[in-house]
């Protein structure tokens, strides 16, 4: 196994699931703090903002790379007839790669521009602006993959199972690894109002 699958796995094994919904906060919040800071250095014409906007943007696209590790690790989990799930998660994932496209195309345009002392151009901002709005949706495509279809989560019930043919159980499992009660979409639930 390679050092960076074992990581993975290792990390995967402390958290319980897979490391990718933790890893993709940091592209996510970089490039949303990046592209506040362009509508501020707009607004303001501040300089400032304009660094904090290409440095957030870095960071973002560093944080990327492992989100893109993790992500295409958690893909091959999905057969292609586990539908609409692996539809779902190829849309996911090509909806990344643009998003990554556009990011590292307005931090190039932002980095030449600053190394000639200029601020950045509007094409390096609309880029990262575009970026931001398809990673809006292409995160609510990842939430939909784990919280509607149980994608890259570790079913109590299979843990149970396991647990059974062990014989470390004695009652049915009523919750996850941490005793939250889980509902499935299967699952009766009925509201009480006092």
């Amino acid at each position: 196994m390679d050092p960076i699958t074992a990581t993975i796995q290792k990390t995967e094994e402390a958290l319980g699931h897979s490391p990718h919904p933790a890893i993709v906060m940091l592209p996510l919040g970089a490039w949303a703090t990046s592209n506040i800071c362009d509508i501020l250095g707009l607004l303001t014409g501040d300089r400032r903002y304009d660094d904090a906007a290409r440095i957030s943007m870095a960071i973002g696209l560093v944080g990327a790379a492992g989100a893109v590790l993790t992500g295409v690790r958690d893909y091959g989990y999905i057969p292609p007839d586990r539908q609409p799930n692996h539809d779902v998660a190829t849309t996911h994932g090509l909806g990344n790669a643009v998003v990554g496209t556009l990011m590292v195309s307005s931090y190039l345009l932002r980095e030449h521009d600053h190394e000639v002392g200029r601020r950045p151009g509007l094409l390096a901002r609309l880029l990262a602006l575009t970026g931001g709005s398809l990673a809006l949706y292409t995160a609510w495509l990842g939430g939909k993959l784990v919280e509607e279809y149980g994608e890259a989560v570790h079913p109590v019930m299979e843990r149970w199972q396991e647990q059974e043919e062990q014989g470390e159980h004695e009652t049915e499992p009523h919750g996850d690894a941490h005793g939250r009660e889980r509902l499935s979409p299967e699952s009766p639930l009925g509201l009480h109002r006092e």
